[in-house]
């Protein structure tokens, strides 16, 4: 039986208050409770551990913990509890193959979930209600039973929303940007830059509308207002565009400060969990997650700043085995409790992805969608 009240004391501690050491000791116990749960609950993966040697009874490390590769998601869909208690399940944005990662949820687990990323997103923009210019079409903030994990990273941001806009259309299948309507919102923006968010996936925020802008000439001046996105690097790679150079255009095309420009890191297989970069530009690991990077051959853990392949660990998923997911992600630990943003714990960056990925997730697949 799961501990759910071990899983409750963490999440509700500060976000980003221990150090990495003392985090360490409270996160482990817990990962390795509810390690023992999927094991119990989900036979594939005790399968999948019995298959590695590993024992969940005895004592491990977060390096010992087995992981499932992101990939192992869209070939089945693994559960720790009986069918009956399915409430919700997200899907992956399709990929080249065609098949989404698929994950359920039951009702604990949508709620934990929802409380984690509420969390993490307030510590980064603060906790004011704000209006929302959404860069997605209209159907995208409305409720369904079965969502896509784009409308899921949407409607997750919108508890903190005052009022929303959406500024895509929707013809045949295809998206086109309301050009129009977006350049009246900016403008009414500029009366209260900062009561104002802009949320967009990084591919449509700078292909279909930064870049426009800064072809017509367009700049508004939106000091205080934030610049929220998230995934679709992969797709902008014809544009040469760096993380620096989004931001530096952002800046210019909005009149925004550099530190309100947020990259939002996340995938589908640990759905909630959500690693926006900080005011100094890195990503944290809250109190109920840890980062290991790993090597691309070996698949060894690799010293701070050698880059390799990142797993997650986090005990908030027990609907299934969420809780150690490799990824298909380069990147890189880059300090421990010494950001100058104030916050402890692990640092990353995410620098790419593995050579042999699939060009995958929400901004991604949203770039083939445009006129």
């Amino acid at each position: 039986m799961i501990d759910e009240k071990s899983i409750d004391i963490i999440i509700n501690q500060s976000v980003y208050d221990l150090k990495e050491n003392e985090k360490k000791q409270k996160l482990l116990e817990v990962v390795q409770c509810v390690t023992r749960h999927h094991y119990e609950q989900c036979y594939p993966y005790k399968r999948l551990c019995d298959k590695r040697g590993f024992n969940p009874q005895k004592y491990f490390s977060f390096e010992e913990l087995p992981y499932l590769p992101t990939s192992l998601f869209k070939d089945i869909q693994l559960l720790s509890i009986p069918s009956d208690k399915l409430f919700r399940e997200i899907k992956s944005s399709a990929t080249t193959t065609g098949q989404p990662s698929r994950v359920g949820l039951d009702k604990v687990t949508s709620r934990r979930q929802s409380k984690c990323f509420n969390r993490v997103v307030i510590n980064r923009i603060g906790n004011e209600r704000r209006k929302f210019i959404v860069l997605d079409k209209a159907s995208s903030v409305g409720r369904t039973e079965k969502v896509s994990a784009r409308d899921s990273t949407i409607r997750s941001l919108l508890f903190c929303a005052s009022e929303v806009d959406t500024c895509l259309i929707e013809e045949e299948e295809k998206l086109r940007l309301d050009y129009n309507k977006l350049i009246k919102l900016l403008k009414d923006a500029e009366g209260n830059p900062q009561g104002v968010v802009i949320f967009g996936f990084t591919f449509i925020l700078y292909a279909h509308v930064v870049k426009r802008l800064m072809e017509s000439g367009n700049k508004f001046k939106l000091p205080g207002a934030k610049i929220l996105h998230i995934g679709g690097w992969k797709k902008l790679e014809s544009f040469k565009v760096s993380p620096e150079k989004l931001i530096s255009d952002c800046c210019e095309t909005f009149g925004v400060f550099n530190k309100d420009v947020v990259d939002f890191y996340g995938f589908t297989e640990q759905s909630g969990m959500i690693y926006p970069t900080c005011e100094e530009g890195v990503r944290h690991t809250p109190i109920w997650a840890e980062v290991i990077v790993r090597d691309p051959l070996t698949l060894k853990p690799v010293l701070n700043k050698q880059k390799g392949i990142l797993q997650f660990i986090t005990p908030i998923q027990t609907s299934y085995p969420g809780h150690s997911v490799l990824t298909e992600d380069i990147g890189f630990v880059n300090s421990v409790d010494d950001c100058n943003c104030g916050r402890k714990g692990t640092t990353f960056k995410v620098v790419g992805r593995s050579l042999n990925a699939e060009v995958r997730g929400c901004g991604d697949i949203m770039g083939d969608l445009f006129e």
